[in-house]
């Protein structure tokens, strides 16, 4: 039996195979509803795809696309639309028809531009931008009033427009990797997020009014030149994942240590030389990173933290560790690269 003449099948799995073409027969599917055709070797897609009038999900993802067929605009019913991971360096304005798209992923392509069309998916919760040669972000991505996720990381712009403060319903934004030297002023608008990712930018600050983000519980400042962080910050009592590593910080602000939340702290590679005492009143804490600083003691007060798995201290000048952390159970410590002596052994006994 030919595979067009499997009329009655709603589900297709062709994914991770060596396909170099699809078969123009599968037009014939009436009745498909979910097609996976990711990590596969096509260069293109045939018009034919645009017959499947019920199909809702398409992984076209992680093949060798250079374009992709304007027929797939007349796939009303499409709510999920995977390209990700292909060559592609623009994308038919048709697409912008799909308007019962709920999930759009374009990223790891080499677009240098979106269609004003697409700004007209108004259904889109999540969309998928990052990673391609984008020369600016249009205002109109405002209008995607439904988003819930965005993902603009490591693209071309040096800002981003003011209309991202309209995104009232935003719950996940990463912009890691950019060429913003500032965080748009308009992002504390967004008071339903949850996650900021925010790394290896090249920002000297934050501002004060990111304190104002009450329910974000993850938040990425990693490879930034932060030298300090604005007190308000003590203000986030929902975060349970703070990285700060890779930037200038030469001391841990005392307004970290009223995170009680917490359960992840990044702080290696600073320029850190002491560690507050208050830092033990993190009591949820359960991954530490304070590796690669310049420290050389550590306070004993680090044994409160009872829940404590992974603590990472490599890369200091410590001469000394407190026998104290000893008494914490299921504890992973690395002390490698430090300057320790017989201190060593007392901490072992303790461990035991």
């Amino acid at each position: 039996m030919e595979l067009g003449q499997l009329t009655n099948l709603t589900t297709l799995d062709l994914s991770v195979n060596l396909l170099t073409s699809v078969p123009k027969e599968l037009g014939k599917l009436k009745n498909l509803k979910v097609l996976y055709l990711y990590a596969n070797r096509l260069t293109g897609v045939p018009k034919e795809l645009g017959q499947l009038k019920n199909l809702t999900t398409l992984d076209l993802s992680r093949n060798r696309l250079t374009s992709v067929a304007k027929e797939l605009g007349k796939l009303k019913n499409l709510t999920t639309l995977d390209l990700h991971g292909n060559k592609l360096t623009s994308v038919p304005k048709e697409l912008g028809q799909l308007t019962n798209l709920t999930i759009l992923d374009l990223h790891e392509n080499q677009l240098t531009s979106i269609p004003k069309e697409f700004w007209q998916l108004t259904n889109l919760t999540k969309l998928c931008l990052d990673r391609n040669q984008l020369t600016r972000v249009s205002k109109e991505l405002g209008e995607l009033k439904n988003l819930t996720t965005l993902f603009l990381s490591a693209y071309q712009p040096t800002s981003i427009p003011k209309e991202l403060g309209k995104l009232k319903n935003l719950t996940t934004l990463c912009l890691d990797g950019n060429k913003l030297a500032r965080i748009p002023k308009e992002m504390v608008q967004l008071k339903n997020l949850t996650t900021l990712f925010m790394s290896g930018y090249q920002l000297k600050s934050v501002p004060k009014e990111l304190g104002q983000l009450k329910n974000l519980n993850t938040l990425d400042l990693s490879e930034n030149r932060l030298m300090s962080l604005p007190k308000e910050f003590g203000q986030l009592k929902n975060l349970t994942t703070l990285y700060l590593d890779g930037n200038q910080l030469t001391s841990i602000p005392k307004e970290l240590c009223r995170l009680s939340n917490l359960k992840i702290l990044g702080l290696s590679e600073n320029r850190l030389i002491s560690i507050p005492k208050e830092l033990g009143h993190l009591r949820n804490l359960r991954h530490l990173y304070l590796s690669e600083n310049q420290m050389t003691s550590v306070p004993k007060e680090l044994s409160n933290l009872k829940d404590l798995e992974m603590l990472t201290l490599f890369g200091n000048q410590l001469t000394s560790v407190p026998k104290e952390l000893g008494q914490l159970e299921d504890l992973t410590i690395d002390l490698s690269g430090n300057h320790l002596t017989s201190v060593l052994k007392e901490l072992e006994q303790e461990l035991g």
